[in-house]
């Protein structure tokens, strides 16, 4: 008699191990739905034109509002067809300024203004952690963009509708 498992059932063995694994490390993220005061948040968001085809999304954050402390703010531009699909373009490392605001920089492409989304995460809401699922909030860069000779362009740091609601 043979005690070992064939091949296949090996194989089939640790794929169910590593698929079963791999779930537990995905993030599960929820959305924070519309808010009249965008949850506290006082920030504001600048673009301008850089170099060759690329902007510079410039995020100010005054105060973290009710979703204090905000673990992390990254950019993500939505796909033109697929509006629930995003890449993400990265992390938003915001730096303390003398003031003690925290600023944050990236560039990105041009023609992906309009579909840029800036992603405020957070574990802590209206003071309460929440201990399985982080919450996010999104804060879309078009309503940030004016109309301006460069196509999709324009510095919106003297809009008011740049700044959070105070």
């Amino acid at each position: 008699m043979c005690n070992r498992f064939p091949r296949l059932a090996t194989g089939l063995l640790a794929f169910a191990v590593v698929a079963l694994l791999s779930g537990k490390a995905w993030a599960v993220y929820y959305p924070l739905g519309p808010s009249n005061d965008d949850w506290g948040l006082k920030y504001s968001v600048a673009v301008e034109d850089a170099e060759s085809g690329m902007v510079t999304v410039t995020f100010t954050l005054e105060s973290d509002g009710r979703l204090k402390p905000v673990h992390s703010i990254s950019m993500q531009v939505r796909d033109k067809q697929n509006s629930s699909s995003a890449t993400v373009k990265g992390r938003l490392e915001l730096k303390p300024t003398a003031d003690g605001k925290r600023v944050g920089r990236m560039k990105i492409r041009k023609d992906e203004a309009d579909r840029a989304v800036l992603q405020v995460l957070t574990q802590t809401f209206d003071g309460r952690f929440q201990a399985a699922p982080a919450r996010y909030y999104d804060i879309p860069l078009a309503k940030h963009l004016e109309k301006s000779a460069s196509p999709g362009v324009a510095s919106s740091q003297s809009s008011p509708t740049a700044k959070g609601k105070k």
